[in-house]
């Protein structure tokens, strides 16, 4: 048995996912209730089910706004949800039912409900909050209207790489100047990114970890006062100095790849052709 929790975080109630994607927009349908979880939030598996839960899912309008139907829905997503659209699996879901404003569920607590595992890969999970709203449209008409992201990643399969990338310079050609460096033996991959901060000063980053399956996840490890270019500073060793988040991965084949960087940035990368 996995078990897995995490304390509610309140976040924006809007998100794009794909497996088929979920589509909501800053704006609320008409009717519809300002639904969110509360305290912690977890979920568990072991085989084919899940027991998804929650401290409160609660209605904050005003009394008599009544939400439509409300479901509780796991995902597993290649990078921890940002507000940008994410290709995804649910995993699992629990229907709650309506809840009136000012009402809350207590103590939630699925029972076992069927789980339908990813594909092998390394995964973040969210559980999302949705809400029936119409009866046409992706998911079944149900809308996201709340989140929580877990910070333990979902590992399915545990198996080595089924991709075999080759070294050297990566790239996306539609943002030539900046590039990563791949390097892949034993089922290992070492990325070495070459980027900019904000104020245009150059930023490099490593990171290093196991492909399983299709995917790599990684941080954005930083290092400072190392060696410079010329022999007259000495040999200096360098210096960690922290990450700068979470990188994701996904091969699609050897030599094509999706990159899932901080911030919601997302883009296609192969190997620099010269």
């Amino acid at each position: 048995m996995q078990n897995f929790s995490t304390r509610y975080l309140k976040l924006p109630a809007v998100l794009l996912l794909t497996a088929f994607t979920l589509l909501a927009g800053a704006a609320r349908d008409a009717g519809a209730s300002n639904v969110t979880f509360g305290g912690t939030v977890g979920y568990s598996y072991s085989g084919s089910t899940a027991i998804l839960t929650a401290d409160r899912v609660q209605n904050n309008d005003a009394s008599g706004n009544t939400s439509g139907t409300l479901k509780m829905e796991l995902w597993a997503l290649p990078a921890p949800y940002s507000g940008t659209a994410i290709t995804g699996y649910k995993m699992a879901q629990y229907t709650l039912g309506t809840l009136g404003g000012q009402f809350q569920y207590s103590n939630v607590n699925s029972g076992a409900v069927a789980f339908v595992s990813p594909p092998s890969g390394t995964y973040y999970v969210a559980m999302i909050l949705t809400e029936f709203t119409t009866q046409s449209g992706v998911n079944g008409g149900f809308t996201p209207r709340d989140y929580v992201n877990f910070s333990t990643p979902l590992v399915i399969g545990g198996g080595g790489a089924t991709v075999n990338p080759p070294p050297g310079i990566w790239e996306n050609p539609a943002e030539i100047g900046t590039g990563y460096s791949f390097d892949f033996k034993h089922g290992v991959l070492v990325v070495v990114f070459y980027s900019f901060n904000a104020n245009g000063s150059a930023q490099w980053y490593i990171s290093s970890g196991p492909v399983v399956g299709n995917t790599f996840v990684g941080t954005l490890d930083k290092f400072v006062a190392g060696q410079c270019i010329s022999a007259s500073c000495g040999y200096r060793f360098p210096t960690a100095a922290g990450n700068d988040g979470a990188v994701t991965i996904i091969f699609s084949s050897d030599t094509t790849a999706t990159m899932y960087l901080p911030g919601g940035r997302v883009i296609p990368i192969h190997p620099s052709v010269f």
